[in-house]
Protein backbone atom coordinates (compact mmCIF):
# COMPACT_ATOMS: atom_id res chain seq x y z
CA UNK A 1 0.00 0.00 0.00
CA UNK A 2 1.31 3.45 -0.91
CA UNK A 3 1.93 6.01 1.81
CA UNK A 4 -0.67 8.74 2.25
CA UNK A 5 -0.68 11.79 0.00
CA UNK A 6 -0.52 14.00 3.10
CA UNK A 7 -0.32 13.54 6.87
CA UNK A 8 -0.18 15.69 9.97
CA UNK A 9 -0.12 15.63 13.75
CA UNK A 10 -2.24 18.12 15.70
CA UNK A 11 -1.88 18.66 19.45
CA UNK A 12 -4.51 20.94 21.00
CA UNK A 13 -3.86 22.80 24.26
CA UNK A 14 -5.53 25.47 26.36
CA UNK A 15 -2.63 27.88 26.34
CA UNK A 16 0.42 27.57 24.11
CA UNK A 17 2.77 30.53 24.12
CA UNK A 18 3.92 30.97 20.50
CA UNK A 19 5.99 34.02 21.42
CA UNK A 20 8.67 31.77 22.98
CA UNK A 21 8.88 29.44 19.96
CA UNK A 22 11.64 31.11 17.99
CA UNK A 23 13.83 29.28 15.49
CA UNK A 24 16.73 29.42 17.96
CA UNK A 25 14.53 28.08 20.79
CA UNK A 26 13.55 25.09 18.63
CA UNK A 27 17.18 24.38 17.65
CA UNK A 28 18.56 24.80 21.19
CA UNK A 29 16.09 22.26 22.55
CA UNK A 30 16.64 19.77 19.74
CA UNK A 31 13.01 19.97 18.64
CA UNK A 32 13.81 21.01 15.09
CA UNK A 33 17.18 19.87 13.76
CA UNK A 34 16.85 20.19 9.97
CA UNK A 35 17.62 23.28 7.91
CA UNK A 36 14.81 25.86 7.68
CA UNK A 37 13.50 27.41 4.45
CA UNK A 38 10.81 29.64 5.94
CA UNK A 39 10.29 31.06 9.42
CA UNK A 40 7.62 33.36 10.88
CA UNK A 41 7.64 34.39 14.53
CA UNK A 42 4.98 36.68 16.05
CA UNK A 43 3.39 36.81 19.52
CA UNK A 44 0.40 34.87 18.14
CA UNK A 45 2.04 32.44 15.69
CA UNK A 46 5.28 30.58 15.10
CA UNK A 47 5.88 28.81 11.78
CA UNK A 48 8.94 26.82 10.71
CA UNK A 49 9.08 25.13 7.31
CA UNK A 50 11.42 23.23 5.08
CA UNK A 51 10.81 20.97 2.08
CA UNK A 52 9.82 18.04 4.31
CA UNK A 53 7.87 19.47 7.24
CA UNK A 54 5.84 22.42 8.42
CA UNK A 55 5.74 23.17 12.16
CA UNK A 56 3.12 25.69 13.30
CA UNK A 57 2.13 26.80 16.81
CA UNK A 58 -0.63 29.24 17.74
CA UNK A 59 -2.23 29.74 21.15
CA UNK A 60 -4.35 26.59 20.97
CA UNK A 61 -2.70 24.27 18.51
CA UNK A 62 0.57 22.70 17.45
CA UNK A 63 0.41 21.27 13.95
CA UNK A 64 3.19 19.32 12.26
CA UNK A 65 2.46 18.89 8.55
CA UNK A 66 4.38 16.25 6.65
CA UNK A 67 4.78 17.99 3.30
CA UNK A 68 6.66 15.17 1.58
CA UNK A 69 5.34 11.91 2.99
CA UNK A 70 8.08 9.32 3.42
CA UNK A 71 8.62 6.83 6.21
CA UNK A 72 11.57 8.93 7.46
CA UNK A 73 9.46 12.11 7.54
CA UNK A 74 6.63 10.34 9.37
CA UNK A 75 9.13 9.15 11.97
CA UNK A 76 10.74 12.59 12.19
CA UNK A 77 7.36 14.30 12.74
CA UNK A 78 6.69 11.94 15.62
CA UNK A 79 10.09 12.66 17.17
CA UNK A 80 9.54 16.43 16.85
CA UNK A 81 6.14 16.18 18.54
CA UNK A 82 7.53 14.03 21.37
CA UNK A 83 10.42 16.45 21.97
CA UNK A 84 8.08 19.45 22.01
CA UNK A 85 5.92 17.76 24.68
CA UNK A 86 9.05 16.90 26.72
CA UNK A 87 10.13 20.55 26.70
CA UNK A 88 6.71 21.89 27.74
CA UNK A 89 5.27 19.29 30.17
CA UNK A 90 3.32 21.91 32.15
CA UNK A 91 1.17 22.90 29.15
CA UNK A 92 -2.53 22.01 29.63
CA UNK A 93 -2.90 19.62 26.68
CA UNK A 94 -6.42 18.77 25.51
CA UNK A 95 -6.39 16.52 22.45
CA UNK A 96 -4.28 14.78 19.82
CA UNK A 97 -5.23 14.27 16.18
CA UNK A 98 -3.41 12.04 13.70
CA UNK A 99 -4.58 12.75 10.15
CA UNK A 100 -3.95 11.02 6.84
CA UNK A 101 -5.19 11.75 3.33
CA UNK A 102 -4.98 9.35 0.39
CA UNK A 103 -5.69 9.88 -3.31
CA UNK A 104 -6.79 6.82 -5.26
CA UNK A 105 -7.78 6.37 -8.89
CA UNK A 106 -11.46 5.42 -9.10
CA UNK A 107 -10.68 2.39 -11.25
CA UNK A 108 -8.25 1.10 -8.61
CA UNK A 109 -10.83 1.41 -5.86
CA UNK A 110 -14.46 1.56 -6.97
CA UNK A 111 -16.43 2.00 -3.76
CA UNK A 112 -19.76 2.79 -5.43
CA UNK A 113 -21.06 -0.77 -5.11
CA UNK A 114 -20.25 -0.77 -1.42
CA UNK A 115 -21.95 2.56 -0.63
CA UNK A 116 -24.89 2.46 -3.06
CA UNK A 117 -27.39 -0.37 -2.58
CA UNK A 118 -30.06 1.46 -4.66
CA UNK A 119 -28.10 2.85 -7.59
CA UNK A 120 -31.16 3.09 -9.89
CA UNK A 121 -32.99 5.24 -7.34
CA UNK A 122 -30.04 7.64 -7.01
CA UNK A 123 -29.67 7.88 -10.81
CA UNK A 124 -33.36 8.78 -11.05
CA UNK A 125 -33.17 11.38 -8.26
CA UNK A 126 -29.85 12.99 -9.24
CA UNK A 127 -28.27 12.14 -12.63
CA UNK A 128 -26.48 9.31 -14.43
CA UNK A 129 -23.07 10.66 -13.42
CA UNK A 130 -23.73 11.02 -9.68
CA UNK A 131 -20.92 10.21 -7.29
CA UNK A 132 -21.28 9.16 -3.68
CA UNK A 133 -19.04 10.03 -0.76
CA UNK A 134 -19.13 8.62 2.73
CA UNK A 135 -18.36 9.29 6.36
CA UNK A 136 -17.86 6.50 8.87
CA UNK A 137 -17.07 7.04 12.55
CA UNK A 138 -15.46 4.21 14.53
CA UNK A 139 -13.29 3.64 17.59
CA UNK A 140 -9.74 2.36 17.41
CA UNK A 141 -7.05 2.11 20.07
CA UNK A 142 -8.39 4.88 22.30
CA UNK A 143 -9.17 7.17 19.36
CA UNK A 144 -12.49 8.33 17.94
CA UNK A 145 -11.75 7.89 14.25
CA UNK A 146 -13.46 9.41 11.23
CA UNK A 147 -13.15 7.97 7.72
CA UNK A 148 -14.31 10.15 4.81
CA UNK A 149 -14.53 9.57 1.08
CA UNK A 150 -14.83 12.61 -1.19
CA UNK A 151 -15.76 11.83 -4.79
CA UNK A 152 -15.22 13.97 -7.90
CA UNK A 153 -17.37 14.49 -10.98
CA UNK A 154 -14.29 15.43 -13.00
CA UNK A 155 -13.18 12.49 -15.09
CA UNK A 156 -9.77 11.20 -14.10
CA UNK A 157 -9.73 13.00 -10.75
CA UNK A 158 -8.81 10.74 -7.84
CA UNK A 159 -11.06 9.74 -4.98
CA UNK A 160 -9.92 11.47 -1.78
CA UNK A 161 -9.95 9.34 1.34
CA UNK A 162 -9.29 10.91 4.71
CA UNK A 163 -8.75 9.58 8.20
CA UNK A 164 -8.83 11.58 11.43
CA UNK A 165 -7.84 9.76 14.63
CA UNK A 166 -8.85 12.04 17.55
CA UNK A 167 -8.24 11.46 21.27
CA UNK A 168 -8.88 13.72 24.23
CA UNK A 169 -5.94 13.80 26.63
CA UNK A 170 -5.42 14.97 30.20
CA UNK A 171 -1.63 14.92 30.63
CA UNK A 172 1.70 14.56 28.85
CA UNK A 173 1.79 10.79 29.31
CA UNK A 174 -1.48 10.48 27.38
CA UNK A 175 -0.29 12.93 24.72
CA UNK A 176 2.91 10.98 24.13
CA UNK A 177 1.07 7.65 24.06
CA UNK A 178 -1.32 8.95 21.39
CA UNK A 179 1.50 10.44 19.30
CA UNK A 180 3.34 7.12 19.54
CA UNK A 181 0.27 5.50 17.94
CA UNK A 182 1.14 7.05 14.58
CA UNK A 183 2.35 3.78 13.06
CA UNK A 184 -0.62 1.71 14.26
CA UNK A 185 -3.19 4.32 13.17
CA UNK A 186 -1.60 4.58 9.73
CA UNK A 187 -1.56 0.79 9.42
CA UNK A 188 -5.25 0.74 10.36
CA UNK A 189 -6.04 3.36 7.72
CA UNK A 190 -4.13 1.41 5.08
CA UNK A 191 -5.82 -1.87 6.04
CA UNK A 192 -9.28 -0.28 5.80
CA UNK A 193 -8.54 1.03 2.30
CA UNK A 194 -7.16 -2.34 1.18
CA UNK A 195 -10.13 -4.22 2.59
CA UNK A 196 -12.71 -1.88 1.06
CA UNK A 197 -10.99 -1.71 -2.32
CA UNK A 198 -10.47 -5.47 -2.51
CA UNK A 199 -14.06 -6.21 -1.55
CA UNK A 200 -15.82 -3.14 -2.93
Amino acid sequence: MALPHSANIVIMASNYNPSIVSKEWLYQRGIFTESVDNFVHTPMLALVENQNLGFMVDEQRLQIVIKRVTQDNLTNSNVIAQRFIDVLPETPYKAVGLNYSFKLAEKSCNLRGLWVPKAAKLKAVFSQDYQVGAMVVFSFGGFAATFTVTPSLTKGQPIRIGFNFHANVANTIEVKARIASQTTTLQKAESIIQELCNNG
